[in-house]
């Protein structure tokens, strides 16, 4: 399946989905914020899979990453 350029879905839709960065570090999305100090930047919440710590990173940072689809939700 290949999806189509120009295609958008809710960001909601990622929640709880694995990912996993260039260096193999897996990650669960947890949530996305926006900062009211810079309305142009959307940040996503991950949780370390390894630690469980919660860390927040522009999401224009996981451009190199790799994502697999879970369903449902994480719950907090």
């Amino acid at each position: 399946m290949k999806i189509e350029t120009n295609s958008s879905i809710a960001l909601s839709v990622l929640r709880g989905s694995l990912i996993t960065n260039p260096n193999g570090a897996e990650f669960y999305i947890r949530d996305f914020v926006v900062d009211l100090d810079n309305l142009n930047q959307i940040n996503v919440s991950l949780i370390n899979c390894e630690d469980g710590l919660v860390i927040t990173i522009p999401y224009s940072d996981l451009k190199d990453a790799k994502i697999q689809f879970q369903g449902g939700l994480i719950n907090d």
